[in-house]
């Protein structure tokens, strides 16, 4: 049996072959909300707050700057709120475990007869990149809605939607040296125009409208979530430059996706199983010369969890990889039940033969759950939700 579970593990950790590279964070899954709206309100509590942030270098790789190291900072504050009575989704407090399993599956905490058959989650994202010596730096800001709705008592779904207002800004006299795989994107730069002496700035905005959603199941032997979403549905403008706007090009669709599994290691460890895919350039046909320089990346990773803690302090810990091409240890640190602190490093394999992948990151998360009802290690094998 255990064999078995290993191989679903394997299987997950093959089953894509991405290349390319990416400009988004080693912690994907700690900033949810960008990730996919459908994830808004998703974890266990009332309201959540998370703060993400990363610092980043890479080898410069445009045409214009000889080969040096490039540096590039990325925040990511979120807010989310429930709204409506809800489950905990295998999240109950043990002290009202014999009272609900006396009473229905699924009645609101009231203890009355009605049941909950899902709730309303909304949430603001704010996430911004740049650097005094980077040439372009943008900001964005989000709202977002998702509808969650239980099928079964093991069973949640839900879909979202998400409004964003994007700047973007140029200003090639801070500097020239650029690289794409640790800039933010979503704003075009490099450029395939100039002969690198004219220092060109600008700045722009356009909105956007992005769409995401999720299935999950729960039994006590496994657990697992499949989820997808789309951004940029309506094709925006995004270049920053001061060329005119009929000439600029449009953004082209963004795609992400993901799966968790939960698995039992032990009596005392257990294993979430997280893939992760972000594909940016999502187009049928297409005459853009922009497009094939979009970027593909996919993480995997396995994350080790204590069940049962004892005490209020738990570290946990994992390990990922992007495109199986970096290497990333990562450490999770649950304060009794309302606080979570993340932090990872994210390695290069091998650079000289995978130049896209030169960038080192240095990443802490922290995440504040007000109503949360158990760490991530408790009754762990009742949980539907691992973000």
């Amino acid at each position: 049996m255990k064999s078995q579970k290993l191989l679903i593990v394997v299987l997950f950790l093959i089953s894509f072959n991405a290349i390319g590279q990416n400009a988004r964070f080693s912690q994907i899954w700690s900033a949810p909300i960008q990730f996919n709206p459908a994830l808004t309100g998703r974890f266990d509590g009332r309201v959540r707050a998370s703060a993400l942030l990363s610092w980043q270098n890479a080898i410069a790789q445009d045409s214009f700057v000889s080969k040096s190291t490039v540096y590039m900072n990325h925040q990511n504050v979120s807010i989310d709120v429930k709204l409506g009575k809800y489950r905990s989704s295998g999240d109950e407090n043990p002290q009202n475990q014999m009272a609900n399993e006396n009473t229905e599956a699924g009645k609101d905490k009231s203890g009355n007869n009605k049941k909950v058959t899902g709730y309303w989650g909304v949430g603001f994202n704010y996430y911004a990149y740049g650097h005094e010596t980077a040439p372009i730096k943008a900001t964005f800001y989000s709202l977002s809605v998702a509808r969650h709705f239980y099928t079964k008592s093991n069973r949640i779904f839900g879909f979202g939607l998400q409004f964003t207002n994007a700047i973007g800004v140029l200003d090639e006299s801070k500097g020239k040296a650029f690289n794409k795989e640790i800039t933010g994107g979503a704003f075009r730069y490099p450029y395939k125009y100039g002969n690198g002496l004219v220092e060109r700035s600008g700045t722009t905005d356009y909105r956007d409208v992005n769409i995401g959603a999720y299935y999950g199941r729960v039994t006590e032997s496994v657990m697992f979530e499949l989820g997808g979403a789309m951004h940029h549905l309506f094709y925006p403008k995004y270049d920053a430059s001061s060329v005119e706007d009929k000439d600029k090009p449009s953004l082209r669709h963004r795609v992400t996706a993901h799966s968790i599994i939960r698995l039992r290691l032990n009596e005392k460890w257990g294993i979430v199983q997280k893939n992760m895919f972000w594909k940016e350039g999502l187009y049928y046909r297409s005459k853009n010369t922009d497009d094939n320089l979009e970027i593909t990346a996919f993480w995997a990773g396995l994350e080790f969890y204590r069940t049962e803690p004892k005490g209020k302090i738990n570290p946990n810990f994992g390990f990922y990889t992007r495109n199986f091409q970096t290497m990333m240890p990562y450490l999770n640190l649950t304060c009794g039940r309302n606080i979570n602190l993340r932090y990872s490093y994210e390695h290069p394999i091998n650079s000289i033969k995978f130049p896209a992948y030169s960038a080192k990151r240095n990443e802490v998360s922290l995440i504040v759950t007000a109503g949360r009802q158990t760490n991530p290690g408790s009754r762990f094998y009742k949980k539907l939700n691992f973000w």
